[in-house]
């Protein structure tokens, strides 16, 4: 079984190459047979990913990056018998908190989420997080230290608070949101537990929907998301499901594992046990997991 690893060399501000050192090191002592594969520019990954879509068991295909290459890679290898491993090396990281093995076994299958075209693993969202998605993007390259990104972006979209209006689910009328949040895994955010009770292989969606609010409340729902008790309240409408769709009277912007896609109608559906993912591989590349998703 090859590994191929493909490393976003600007993730983690210069992380993902320190990795990169790593992993070839532990290869070239371990005499596995591996390839490292630097891209080159947005959507590279997904291109490079595609050449590796294999028969089960001939590849593992591993994103050494943050969640926007992870995405990528998902979106390259997505229904096809590549395995997918994940090397955390972004700002985030959140995905690769969902990795925790309990078996013996090289790998398990998993469900993906797709939105329109598009294919994501962790989390998809309409409104603040969108924004706060392309704030972040925006703000990459410039010279602002990686770690304060995210928070700028934050604190931007804090202040403007606009909503987005609306029809979820067949529902009769356009309301205003200030978040619709559509997860296939747990933690988004750097590490916030948005959907605590998401499973992997359940083949639903845990939907978080939030209407317009004010910043005062806004706050206080934070205040509720770190301590795990935002699904009580009265403002979040929380569901499950496997299918649904959203309209807006014009186009907005969905945030897709830290990648933007800009429509009118957005199509989210559940493809379970879509993509097979690592378990346990070797026990130095396991262990470069768990030192790095630190």
């Amino acid at each position: 079984m090859k590994r191929i690893f493909i490393v976003n060399p600007i993730s983690g501000n210069g992380k993902a190459l320190k990795i990169a050192k790593v992993i070839k090191e532990i290869c070239n002592s371990e005499n596995l047979e591996h390839e490292i594969i630097y891209t080159a520019g947005p959507k590279d990954a997904t291109e490079i990913a595609k050449k590796f879509r294999g028969e089960l068991g001939q590849y593992i295909v591993y994103s050494v990056g943050g969640d926007g290459v992870l995405n990528e890679v998902v979106n390259g290898i997505i229904n096809s018998g590549t395995i997918l491993g994940v090397i955390p090396a972004g700002t985030g990281n959140d995905f690769s908190r969902m990795i925790r093995p309990t078996s013996e076994t090289l790998f398990r299958k998993i469900d993906v989420g797709r939105v329109n075209n598009r294919y994501f693993i962790n989390i998809a969202s309409l409104g603040l997080d969108a924004k706060i998605a392309e704030c972040a993007n925006n703000l990459k390259g410039k010279k602002i230290p990686t770690e304060l990104v995210y928070y700028l972006s934050i604190i931007n979209e804090f202040i403007k608070l606009d909503s987005v209006k609306l029809k979820v689910d067949k529902r009769e009328n356009f309301d205003d949101y200030t978040l619709l949040s559509v997860c296939n895994a747990t933690y988004y955010g750097g590490g916030l537990a948005l959907a605590p009770k998401a499973s992997l292989n359940d083949g639903l969606f845990d939907v978080y929907e939030l209407p317009k609010v004010n910043r005062i409340k806004l706050l206080k729902m934070f205040s509720l998301l770190l301590k795990g008790l935002h699904e009580k309240s009265k403002l979040v409408n929380y569901w499950k499901t496997d299918y649904f769709e959203v309209e807006s009277p014009q186009k907005i912007i969905c945030n897709i594992d830290g990648e933007i896609i800009m429509d009118k109608k957005f199509v989210f559906e559940n493809i379970r046990k879509s993509l097979y993912l690592i378990n346990n591989d070797h026990p130095k590349l396991k262990s470069l997991n768990k030192n790095f998703q630190k």
